[in-house]
């Protein structure tokens, strides 16, 4: 996992080659994502409810009605890749 305390500005000294394999991190995360309908399929298929999910990430559950409506942007740093990883697992269980 990268650490996010770099991502945000951290002045501790990182190579190019570290800033370089950060940002790949990031745009891997972003892509991984699932549109809105799809996490939500993922999570139905599983019968999870968007509660049970949230507690999982860490989340309110209107935070995850929001993002499987694609009504609110996408979480940032640690809940985005925890909300990735969820849904990951969600679908390597199908």
């Amino acid at each position: 996992m990268v650490d996010d305390c770099h991502w945000i500005g951290c002045t501790s000294y990182m190579t190019a080659t570290q800033v370089a394999d950060l940002v790949r991190e990031r745009l891997r995360v972003h892509s991984d994502l699932p549109s809105p309908a799809e996490r939500r399929r993922l999570r139905e298929s599983k019968g999870l409810s968007q509660q049970e999910l949230a507690d999982i990430v860490g989340v309110t559950r209107g935070a995850i009605s929001h993002w499987e409506r694609g009504a609110r942007s996408i979480p940032r740093g640690p809940l985005l890749e925890r909300y990735v990883m969820a849904l990951r697992a969600l679908q390597e269980c199908a």
